[in-house]
């Protein structure tokens, strides 16, 4: 079983992306399971939110989506404020010497990817439903992945169109669910409607990934995602994310620092 560590009040599995992919499959032998993928906008949201927070805590599976994750578990709650800069020094610059209790990032894109590409590659017997994104672009990866994906609906998460949603999906029987409807949209329509689609073993909110997959969307040089920037690249090539980049960014590290200052000069 894999370490858990609470970032914000918000727990994370110590897994790395191999670790995550094969806890996906492990999932898929029996019940019914939420995977959450938690990136730092998602833990601003979740302070403000508490039955959203309960929501990504009972989750079978958290992956940290997000290096500011990361840093935020390498600062943890008993560090100094030097070592905590220190820290992020370390996580940008030479991450296997920062000491994170979480190995890496692992993103809900690379997760469904990695999913999308053993199955179809390997034959394996499972079917996939896509819920979300616009434009098309859930089916052009129902097209790409035409072996195992078995339908795509852009849908919305009104309570208006739960009913006609959730009989689709029953009448497809996948036993995969990736909803892209965003956070924490996504999160709360899946731990909301799970329970109601019992072919469905394993249910994953991912956010933007179906443009990702469908290579509408480029993703960031490999070199900017190791170096840490992926956020500028994404700042260039999508400028009316800048409000989702800023709390990221900016908002996320100043929560994180002023949080930190109160527990140093209070103890």
């Amino acid at each position: 079983m894999a370490k858990e560590v609470k970032v914000m009040g918000v727990k994370f599995d110590s897994v790395t992306q191999k670790e995550a992919l094969d806890k996906m499959f492990f999932l898929l032998r029996e019940g019914q399971h939420q995977i959450v993928t938690p990136n730092p906008e998602i833990l601003l949201i979740s302070r403000k939110d508490d039955k959203y927070r309960q929501v990504l805590n009972r989750a079978s599976l958290s992956i940290a989506d997000g290096n500011g994750v990361l840093w935020a578990a390498s600062l943890g709650e008993r560090r100094s404020l030097v070592n905590g800069f220190v820290k992020g020094f370390l996580m940008v610059f030479a991450p296997k010497k920062a000491g994170c209790p979480l190995p890496e990032r692992v993103t809900g894109t690379d997760l469904m990817d990695d999913f999308l590409n053993k199955v179809s590659k390997e034959s394996l017997d499972y079917k996939v439903f896509l819920l979300g994104a616009k434009d098309g672009a859930g089916k052009e990866v129902m097209e790409k992945f035409s072996s195992c994906v078995v339908g795509a609906y852009e849908g919305s998460p009104s309570l208006k169109e739960e009913d006609n949603i959730i009989k689709l999906i029953n009448h497809a029987k996948p036993d995969v669910l990736f909803v892209a409807y965003g956070s924490p949209a996504q999160e709360k329509w899946i731990y909301r409607n799970l329970k109601k689609m019992p072919s469905v073993r394993v249910a994953v909110g991912v956010g933007g990934a179906f443009d990702f997959i469908a290579e509408r969307v480029a993703r960031a040089p490999k070199i900017l995602r190791k170096l840490r920037i992926e956020w500028l690249w994404r700042l260039v090539m999508e400028p009316k994310r800048i409000k989702r980049i800023w709390n990221a960014v900016f908002v996320f590290p100043y929560v994180l620092l002023v949080n930190k200052i109160r527990i140093t000069f209070s103890s």
